[in-house]
């Protein structure tokens, strides 16, 4: 549930691009549009799924994800730049025993507490491939109508609509669900409808989407396992095909005692109006049989019943008889726009950077787009609660203004570049509590004068927030005399013609946009302080 499949992110990623092109540049996304755009991939799903049911050999699996490569890239408008897989590419990444070059690992929390191990591909390379045969899984295979996780038109929200004002709600977990699920396996189910691949096309599928994983025994001895990793865009689909069966048997016990059932990936949620869930009833001992003759097990720790009258929580959404976020995740978004609306975008941004890289540094790289972030976490209260929803109302219609005052015409200069905001260098470095520091490498040349010359060019400036350098551009105008006077220097949140931010330091007395009301540093501090920790 942690992350969604890579390409499923890609095309969402190349619908909310037009979106996020209409809040900067005032585009009319139309519902055509969109129309137009699932009926083009409905179309290619449909001969993708043709040509698959059609491989025999290696040599047309190859064949087929290369077209779809060069039709994605072609998509992107980079058909010029399409290098097609080999062969000697494919068969490399299909041995699970080149370990090193096909994943590598880290860590992110969990909500319980502990941590989760990631397994992602380590290059472009391997992740394009693997989404483009996440392309073909996707064309043969639907998963069953339990599967909430990681299929088209369904989602956290569908999952929770099932469950909608009843009385108990019932969760379970199943204990390291990916890495239970082993290549033989993989293998085999390839093999089954709606598949029936060849044995070397389902080997070689197998090999690409599984990884090696060592394991300690209980007598001190390691083995090696070939196992589905958690972090690959293949993985989610495959573990839905797996499912099919445990789907099939925890929807009849579910029928047979009157109870609704759904599973999102590890997480299986039965909900009903009366009481069957009691330890040791005989719906928990036929529970625990099926999970068990499936090769799962169950996470024990995660077992719960939810009585109506106190808190339902299903997949993160609160259910009772409308679905509902929780307060915190409101409040979070409410507080984040007070801070940029009273003390500015840079503010905002400097106390909103430490939590989110905590919470999504280690899986996102690169600095967020705080319009972006925003906009998304408005979006999900959207689908949640309804466009119509009052809360939601007044969020949006509060980011659209805060949005529309950083895109003013006014603030944008014939280079297209935006100021969003501007102030004095020092008074800067007092809100984000920090220190700019200006680096000039020793090659840059000089003038007779002891100056350097008019490009500029290697300088650079910083600051750290969060442990992590903040890089800041240096106008090429400023002399090396001009950039050791802190006190004459300005800098300005800025974005370039395609929405990207950069920060920018200049003379203090060029007009940008109109400067910021002077803030209280002692009050300011308070303030966020005290919202941060709400």
């Amino acid at each position: 549930m942690l992350f969604l499949l890579c390409y499923d992110v890609f095309m969402l990623y190349v619908i909310y691009y037009i979106y996020i092109k209409k809040i900067v540049s005032g585009w009319d996304l139309s519902r055509p549009l969109i129309n137009k755009f699932e009926r083009r991939r409905q179309m290619d799903k449909e001969q993708i799924r043709q040509t698959a049911l059609q491989m025999k050999t290696r040599e047309d699996l190859l064949t087929l994800l290369n077209r779809i490569k060069r039709d994605e890239m072609e998509e992107l408008g980079y058909a010029d730049k399409f290098h097609p897989f080999t062969i000697r590419h494919m068969n490399y990444y299909c041995n699970p025993k080149n370990a090193f070059h096909r994943y590598r690992q880290f860590k992110i929390k969990k909500k319980s507490g502990g941590f989760r191990q990631i397994t992602a591909p380590r290059n472009r390379s391997y992740m394009f491939l693997l989404n483009c045969l996440n392309e073909i899984l996707k064309a043969v295979y639907t998963p069953s109508q339990y599967a909430m996780g990681f299929t088209e038109g369904r989602s956290v929200v569908t999952n929770a609509c099932k469950h909608k004002g009843a009385n108990y709600v019932f969760n379970i977990d199943l204990k390291d669900f990916f890495p239970s699920i082993e290549q033989p396996r993989v293998w085999k189910r390839l093999q089954l409808r709606p598949f029936n691949f060849q044995v070397p096309v389902a080997s070689a599928i197998a090999g690409l989407c599984c990884m090696r994983e060592t394991r300690e025994m209980a007598d001190g001895t390691k083995k090696d396992y070939y196992v589905l990793p958690q972090g690959a865009p293949t993985s989610p689909i495959i573990t839905n095909m797996i499912c099919d069966k445990l789907d099939h048997r925890l929807g009849g016990l579910a029928h047979r005692f009157g109870l609704n059932y759904t599973r999102y990936a590890d997480d299986i949620t039965f909900s009903s109006m009366h009481n069957v869930f009691h330890e040791n009833s005989d719906f928990r001992k036929e529970l625990l049989r099926i999970i068990g003759d499936q090769g799962f097990v169950l996470n024990e720790k995660k077992t719960r019943l939810q009585k109506r009258g106190s808190r339902q929580e299903v997949t993160g959404i609160i259910i009772s008889d409308k679905l509902n976020v929780s307060q915190k995740y409101v409040r979070d978004i409410r507080n984040i726009l007070y801070m940029w609306e009273k003390y500015g975008y840079t503010v905002a941004y400097a106390k909103f950077f430490p939590r989110y890289k905590e919470e999504k540094g280690h899986v996102k790289k690169g600095n967020p787009d705080l319009v972006n972030v925003i906009d998304g976490k408005l979006m999900y209260l959207k689908m949640v609660k309804g466009e119509d929803d009052s809360v939601y109302q007044r969020l949006y219609a509060k980011f659209q203004s805060l949005v529309a005052q950083m895109r003013n015409p006014k603030k944008t200069n014939d280079k297209h570049i935006t100021y969003v905001e501007t102030m004095p260098l020092l008074d800067f470095e007092k809100k984000i509590g920090s220190s700019v520091e200006i680096v000039i490498p020793p090659k840059e040349e000089k003038n007779s004068e002891g100056e350097m010359s008019q490009s500029g060019k290697g300088r650079f400036a910083y600051y750290l927030l969060a442990g992590t350098k903040q890089l800041i551009s240096i106008s090429k105008y400023l002399s090396e005399t001009e950039i050791k006077a802190k006190d004459k220097l300005a800098i300005s949140q800025c974005r370039d013609g395609k929405g990207k931010e950069f920060m920018l330091i200049h003379r203090i007395n060029i007009v940008t946009v109109p400067p910021p009301k002077p803030v209280d540093i002692d009050e300011l501090n308070n303030e966020l302080d005290s919202l941060l920790n709400s």
